[in-house]
């Protein structure tokens, strides 16, 4: 009896394919690199933003729209990310901010998915100090704890101090939602001083302040009748002072000059009533339930 193993000549072709596409792929990733750095060099001599979250958004789903196959949506996002981390965003020096607080381990690890292992994270362990890393450039990214109905300090009251140090929300995380529906409270948002921009699919954060005395429930119903949807409203305890503060997310994008800004402000009837626009985000994909498994049938994922 022979003590040589069996060998199956397809097992060893297909082991030969899967090397010669493994060095198909590296060579595409080294060009990408490469690629990537030139995109970056002609962003910095014509002052452009470098980083652009509604571009990797439209990406994205460029990229998911054309996905088949047996490989996870879910991989395909992870993959894409981690090149962005690695190549673009490393390369320019970027740094992130992450608020970790009591029992929110979760908003660590989001924003390691989203940012990918290569680019620089620090944790702190409140949200003014994430924001005032940004503010004082040792940070370009801050991840924060998704706004809570009501707060005494919630921290979006402080993206408005001073026309030099306006800051954004830009992502909210996670990148990709579970199709089952997930926690709803595991989320998180990433502000930074880029600038907000229509992806085709977004939300928008309106800060809202006016007179104490206009309920929640007025300026929803206000919203509404001047074009825009809210879909959450976060609010600053009372303070005792004639003013309130709030916080209204709106499916759709809001640019700086929406007229609909103006109008929703004009109809609370306050002359103090302000309100501007303070970022958002693009929606993100939710992922395939089934994968292709063979041409024709899917396969629920398990």
């Amino acid at each position: 009896m022979s003590d040589t193993p069996y060998q199956s000549p397809r097992l060893d072709d297909i082991r030969k394919r899967i090397d010669s596409l493994d060095s198909t792929i590296h060579d595409a990733l080294m060009e990408r690199a490469t690629l990537v750095l030139e995109i970056g060099e002609e962003k910095r001599k014509n002052n452009i933003q470098v980083v652009q979250p509604a571009r990797e958004a439209r990406m994205i789903r460029r990229l998911l729209g054309r996905h088949k196959g047996v490989l996870p949506e879910m991989a395909v996002v992870r993959i894409w990310r981690e090149l962005v981390g690695a190549v673009s965003l490393l390369q320019t020096g970027l740094k992130v901010a992450v608020c970790v607080t009591e029992g929110r381990q979760d908003i660590w690890d989001m924003a390691r998915d989203y940012f990918g292992s290569c680019l620089p994270m620090s944790k702190v362990a409140a949200p003014l100090s994430a924001i005032g890393a940004v503010r004082e450039g040792k940070a370009t990214f801050a991840v924060l704890p998704w706004p809570e109905n009501e707060e005494d300090q919630p921290w979006w009251a402080f993206l408005r101090q001073g026309s030099q140090d306006e800051m954004n929300i830009i992502i909210r995380l996670p990148h990709g939602d579970d199709p089952e529906g997930g926690n709803p409270d595991n989320r998180a948002l990433v502000v930074s001083k880029s600038g907000f921009d229509d992806s085709g699919d977004d939300h928008s954060f309106l800060l809202i302040e006016c007179h104490a005395g206009v309920s929640r429930a007025r300026l929803v119903d206000m919203a509404k009748k001047n074009g825009l949807v809210p879909v959450f409203i976060s609010s600053q305890r009372s303070a005792k002072t004639p003013l309130s503060l709030h916080l209204m997310e709106v499916s759709g994008y809001i640019g700086k000059e929406d007229h609909r800004l103006k109008l929703f402000a004009a109809s609370l009837e306050d002359d103090q009533t302000r309100i501007t626009c303070i970022g958002g985000y693009p929606v993100p994909m939710t992922y395939a339930k089934t994968v292709q498994v063979k041409t024709g049938t899917s396969e629920e994922n398990k």
